[in-house]
């Protein structure tokens, strides 16, 4: 029997068998500069404009207008549980002004200590904490689990021109993360951000970001340099981090959406 529990906004234990078996999940996006996470306490450089959030044992229910550095939205969720095992989670976001987007992610975390090995694309993962996204185009993503498996698929979505969507699963340090993400496919602008505790992935000047990825062999060093291959040098990793982005804009009224569902296998 599945049940959950819901602090910070978001779904923050979910109980199998009596084990609560993730970390909070949620959702995230950024723009060039704010980065925003339905979890309470988390993201910057945003301002919560209303808010209104209902739950209960079965159900979770949000509506949000938040004010970012570069566009404004209004985001709705739906969770549900749906059975003993099985639960389906919906967002939307309504743009409310022309906005930028880096992503759009509906955020999964699992313990590691449930989960022997993630496949995705036909790929099988074991965990390594290399905190690599291994990132494709499917819809679907596996768990293979000590006790029982775990099975996350898109069963509806929404997706600008613009961007595309895609899945990822990452061997983080203690747990397995699972995104359903858009990101984008033709851009508007290309961000260089300093990936830091300290800076909160404050982004360069949009001039000097221009300036520097104009020399293609810097771009090919940096571009999602923190998700493909993370820098090793602990140094660099901690005070600087550089790492360039895309970032697309989407006009006011326009819609982006995940339905997915995960299942208890």
């Amino acid at each position: 029997m599945l049940k959950w529990k819901i602090e910070k906004n978001v779904i923050s234990k979910l109980y199998v068998n009596n084990k609560n078996i993730i970390y909070p999940w949620g959702f995230e996006t950024a723009d060039s500069s704010a980065f925003y996470s339905l979890e309470d306490g988390f993201g910057y450089r945003y301002k919560i404009i209303s808010q209104e959030i209902k739950f209960s044992d079965k159900c979770y229910k949000a509506k949000i207008v938040t004010k970012m550095k570069e566009g404004k939205w209004e985001l709705n969720i739906d969770d549900k549980i749906i059975n003993d095992k099985t639960i389906e989670r919906k967002v939307e976001a309504i743009t409310l002004e022309d906005s930028f987007f880096m992503d759009f992610v509906m955020r999964f975390r699992f313990k590691k200590e449930f989960i022997e090995y993630a496949k995705i694309a036909d790929k099988v993962i074991f965990h390594k904490n290399t905190n690599i996204y291994y990132q494709y185009p499917v819809e679907e993503v596996f768990l293979k689990g000590k006790e029982f498996d775990i099975k996350i698929s898109i069963i509806d979505k929404i997706v600008p021109k613009n961007m595309k969507p895609v899945m990822y699963v990452r061997d983080n340090n203690g747990e397995w993360i699972v995104h359903v993400r858009m990101i984008p496919k033709k851009w508007d602008k290309e961000v260089i951000k300093v990936c830091t505790s300290w800076a909160k992935t404050m982004p360069l000047p949009q001039f000097f970001s221009d300036f520097l990825l104009k020399w293609k062999w810097l771009k090919g060093e940096l571009w999602y340099r923190g998700e493909k291959n993370p820098y090793k040098n602990k140094i660099i990793r901690k005070f600087l981090n550089p790492c360039a982005f895309a970032m697309v804009k989407v006009a006011k009224n326009e819609k982006l959406m995940w339905n997915v569902r995960c299942e208890i296998l």
